[in-house]
């Protein structure tokens, strides 16, 4: 949509095709009856590149609200009695209740969390050279080559899962690193969810895309796919679409795919799939999403103090598994703190996702494991839940990313071997992660095509 509408406010004749009924893909919302709404995809992400994409496509009407820097992360875990525990930020210097986090969840004590921040520090001195080489190494393997011992390579992994990846092990090494490094010409990202709109929830922020792709002269085509890349040797020569049972071709200068890049590979001819396959293999391996929404008559009070909470951040969640160790069991945020017209008047709405490989997503068992969690935390953590609870809405979808993005080679934004063609999204070749990437690839590709660097000049 990014894309789309930057390219047609530059003059270019461009079609959108999404398969769904609706635009948006995981930016979507629910209305549910009463006057409540629910986000059943993304609604928090960090905007290094967000804002500056929607304002290059016209988008300049969604309200975002940024969520203050000393309270971006909160830490709960399970059998603490609802006791808040300090977020282990990587190089953070040792207080008591730090001590007390590494001690309950990273599992080493006074010592170990120096040796720990050590590790961290070491992390943080690598070149940006060292840094990229490690790019595409997975975590488990980066930490031997930095020389951790066990002990140490298992506390910096749970660390790194507190920042919301059921899998460290296999994350990227560098961008685990880039935690607590951030190159100096990368702006900052900002943790941002959707704000005061008219509208409530993310899908206050498709709307608004869609009034700039009908101001860019857009054209749009709902409920129909795109099921093949045409090309003329190795260059893009436009679509076919399929859509009511039929199937037409589209020609086009310059092709675009926004969809999964184990189903980009698919779309080409089987000559052109060779420089896919790989990347497309690796990339099947990303997550879904095991979601659930709480409503409540006014704010609920926090055990630990009896005050109401009006925390503004992310809360992260740690269950216990079988061995009483800390599992990875997803996070909360209160979206009516930032979107009102999430709720009626006085009323609010939290809401708990984890990030699931799709073996948990297509497992009833543990989808119901994983919200049982989140209600056992949340009567944990909370005195009045019983009697201000409305209602709860429970679901899981196979629409999900990481959060820090796996190690396998990403595809640039320029398809390799196939001029004309661009990939964008959370999984392109680009310096973010999450919905940031996805608005950064968009930025780069529409800028390429301008620039005339595809298959005709542009078009």
């Amino acid at each position: 949509m990014i894309a789309a509408a930057i390219l047609g406010r530059a003059g270019r004749r461009v079609l959108l095709v999404e398969r769904q009924a609706q635009l948006g893909g995981r930016l979507r919302s629910s209305a549910v009856e009463g006057g409540w709404v629910v986000d059943d995809g993304a609604y928090l992400w960090p905007d290094a590149w967000i804002s500056e994409a929607l304002r290059r496509a016209g988008a300049d009407d969604f309200v975002a609200s940024e969520i203050p820097r000393e309270h971006v992360l909160r830490l709960f875990v399970e059998g603490e009695g609802g006791r808040r525990l300090a977020f282990p930020y990587p190089l953070r210097d040792a207080s008591p209740k730090l001590l007390d986090t590494a001690r309950t969840v990273l599992g080493v004590d006074a010592a170990g969390y120096a040796a720990l921040t050590v590790l961290w520090q070491r992390c943080a001195a690598l070149s940006d050279a060292e840094v990229e080489a490690l790019r595409c190494v997975p975590l488990r393997d980066g930490l031997k080559r930095l020389g951790a011992d066990p002990e140490l390579a298992a506390a910096l992994q749970c660390n790194v899962m507190l920042y919301g990846t059921y899998d460290p092990a296999s994350a990227s090494t560098a961008e685990c690193i880039e935690l607590c490094r951030r190159p100096a010409d990368r702006p900052l990202a900002r943790p941002v969810v959707p704000g005061a709109n008219p509208g409530g929830g993310v899908a206050a922020l498709v709307r608004s895309l869609e009034r700039a792709l009908t101001t860019a002269r857009v054209e749009v085509r709902t409920g129909a796919e795109v099921v093949a890349v045409r090309t003329a040797g190795s260059v893009a020569t436009g679509v076919a679409i399929e859509s009511g049972g039929s199937v037409s071709d589209c020609a086009a200068t310059d092709v675009v795919l926004n969809v999964p890049i184990a189903q980009a590979a698919h779309l080409l001819p089987a000559d052109l799939k060779h420089d896919l396959g790989g990347a497309a293999r690796a990339w099947s391996a990303v997550g879904g999403v095991i979601a659930a929404a709480f409503a409540f008559r006014g704010m609920l009070r926090l055990r630990e103090t009896g005050e109401p909470d009006e925390f503004p951040g992310w809360t992260r969640l740690l269950t216990r598994g079988a061995s009483g160790g800390c599992e990875f069991g997803g996070g909360m945020l209160w979206t009516t703190l930032h979107s009102p017209a999430n709720a009626p008047p006085g009323q609010h709405v939290l809401q708990a996702m984890r990030l699931s490989p799709h073996s948990d997503v297509d497992d009833p068992a543990r989808v119901v494991a994983v919200h049982d969690g989140f209600e056992r935390l949340i009567r944990e953590i909370y005195l009045d839940v019983d009697e201000r609870l409305l209602w709860t809405r429970r679901w899981a979808t196979r629409d999900g990313s990481e959060y820090l993005i796996a190690a396998a080679p990403r595809p640039p934004v320029r398809a390799p071997g196939v001029a004309g063609l661009y990939f964008v999204g959370e999984t392109t070749d680009v310096p973010a992660v999450q919905m940031d990437a996805a608005a950064l690839s968009a930025l780069r590709c529409a800028e390429m095509i301008l620039e005339g660097r595809g298959a005709g000049g542009g078009g």
